[in-house]
């Protein structure tokens, strides 16, 4: 939890709080069922009884549960197979159910007649109910944020670029510096286990800076952001240098693994695009615009100049950076493939340590 980045914090706790608000209503929807199951037999459980008991319930497992998952679990669970998180979610949701259905009333409330002997617990078919219920609750969710990771949020599920939109967007290119070379060194197999550690390293940076990763083509990976949400707060270009910070600090293990640490160099532009999605088989959302090109060109003149990173006087003007946190290095007007006119460019560093997304 220590290394947890506010924003990161901030973020999981949103996404907590969604889960908890999910399995709200859930709850909700099981107590009217089960009212309207029940009420020809047990007329004394009323509607409002059984909603305080299943909305309750279902508050604190998706409070305590959801928070443990999104915390704790989730970095680690994502690296496996959907069917292999989910036994071990099954196996942690069974010890939860167990404690509090039986070790709880036994030792706690010993003398209830609600009390489950111990040697009978496994034969009570409440436990396997309940079992079952959260077991299928978890499961949606850990599906649906499978979901929501794969398509950059809930644009997708909601329909948001069904009908193609324009707007304007901030785009950064990425690309691995001597990859070839690499490559050849390690052979093909581990140069693919390292690029998906570079890309699990690299996720958290984009999505605590609200970024939307584009494409991974190859050892190139493009991330975008609305316009608004990469201006604020410097975003998109803090997010390039929380990148570099944290692939220097895990240098040692690259290193280790791979007998060379990434590094990586990144082009800036924006502009307007038209944002839609496309095919009816593995749909995915696409930008179409003149913008993205140019961003790729900006990135592969990073070589040519000696830097790290190279952005486009329009972006560098509209992120009006202050001085005393950043330092800007003009690199004059450059022609680009495919633009008729030049593009002025420029180099940017951070003017002081720490700096973080927001």
């Amino acid at each position: 939890m220590a290394d947890l980045t506010l924003a990161r914090i901030l973020r999981r706790g949103r996404r907590t709080l969604r889960i908890t608000l999910a399995w709200v209503l859930v709850g909700a929807l099981a107590a009217f069922v089960h009212w309207v199951l029940v009420r020809r037999y047990a007329s004394h459980l009323s509607f409002p009884e059984l909603l305080d008991y299943h909305v309750w319930r279902n508050f604190l497992w998706g409070l305590l549960g959801g928070g443990f998952y999104v915390f704790l679990l989730r970095d680690r669970l994502r690296q496996l197979p959907f069917l292999q998180a989910f036994g071990v979610m099954t196996v942690l949701v069974l010890i939860a159910v167990s404690i509090t259905h039986a070790w709880i009333p036994y030792f706690v409330f010993s003398n209830t007649p609600d009390a489950i002997a111990l040697e009978h617990f496994f034969q009570d078919p409440v436990l396997w109910t309940d079992l079952l219920y959260r077991d299928l609750l978890m499961a949606a969710t850990m599906l649906l944020v499978r979901i929501y990771d794969q398509y950059g949020g809930t644009g997708f599920l909601l329909g948001r670029y069904y009908r193609p939109r324009q707007e304007l967007r901030i785009f950064m290119f990425l690309d691995m510096r001597s990859s070839t070379a690499i490559a050849e060194a390690i052979g093909d197999t581990r140069y693919f286990q390292l690029l998906n550690d570079v890309y699990a390293d690299l996720s958290d940076p984009v999505a605590d800076s609200l970024g939307e990763i584009y494409q991974y083509v190859g050892d190139e990976i493009s991330v975008s952001w609305p316009l608004h949400k990469g201006i604020k707060g410097e975003r998109c270009l803090r997010c390039f240098f929380t990148i570099r910070e944290k692939l220097h600090k895990r240098a040692a293990f690259y290193t280790k693994r791979y007998g060379s640490a990434p590094v990586f160099k990144a082009g800036f532009h924006y502009g307007q695009v038209t944002t839609g999605e496309v095919g009816l088989v593995k749909k995915q959302t696409i930008f179409s615009g003149d913008v993205v090109n140019t961003a790729a060109h900006i990135q592969a003149r990073c070589n040519e100049h000696g830097v790290d990173n190279l952005m486009s006087k329009d972006l560098l003007d509209l992120l009006a950076l202050k001085p005393e946190r950043w330092t800007v290095k003009r690199i004059g007007e450059i022609p680009l493939k495919g633009k008729r006119n030049m593009v002025e460019l420029a180099t940017v560093s951070p003017a002081e340590r720490g700096l973080n997304p927001v």
